[in-house]
């Protein structure tokens, strides 16, 4: 019984000093298990020959990506990005830094097994969103991400998994 309540302390210690939490919301969602269904290679195809290709890799408790943008085999426009899991906040924060220096971030959570939601956000004021997203997964190789601008109205585009 004392074994045990020394086992239980250490262990509620260890947590508390590393930050180890639950990764689930208060809707029961455990979102860095669903944001694995992402992990991958997917591809979009935009315009005849234009494509965008997005490789997302598995770091931590989030992932790392690239988002190509090509035509005619020519890559024209790419991105990195770096996103972690908020425990706190139960969101995903992206950084995405383009060539010139220049970033932008997106928040974002599931809030259902299959549908993500993010915003993007003004580094200078993040309280001001700039565009939203909505990613729906219809399987595991295909899904559909409705674009949100402005005053543009709805852009949907379909990814399909090229590689896992």
């Amino acid at each position: 019984m004392k074994k045990s309540l020394i086992i239980m302390m250490a262990v509620s210690f260890f947590t508390g000093i590393t930050g180890i939490q639950a990764q689930t919301n208060a809707s029961g969602l455990d979102q860095v298990e669903l944001i694995k269904q992402m992990h991958g290679t997917w591809q979009y195809e935009f315009a005849p020959d234009s494509f965008i290709i997005w490789q997302i890799k598995p770091y931590g408790n989030g992932f790392e990506a690239t988002y190509q943008m090509t035509t005619g085999g020519e890559t024209y426009s790419e991105v990195k990005q770096l996103s972690g899991f908020m425990p706190d906040r139960e969101t995903f924060t992206t950084f995405t830094l383009f060539p010139s220096g220049g970033f932008i971030v997106f928040v974002g959570k599931f809030t259902s097994g299959n549908q993500f939601y993010s915003e993007a956000r003004d580094f200078g004021n993040l309280e001001k969103v700039l565009s939203r997203k909505v990613y729906e997964i219809k399987n595991a190789d295909t899904f559909i991400v409705t674009r949100i601008f402005g005053g543009y109205g709805a852009r949907p585009g379909t990814y399909h998994r090229i590689t896992e």
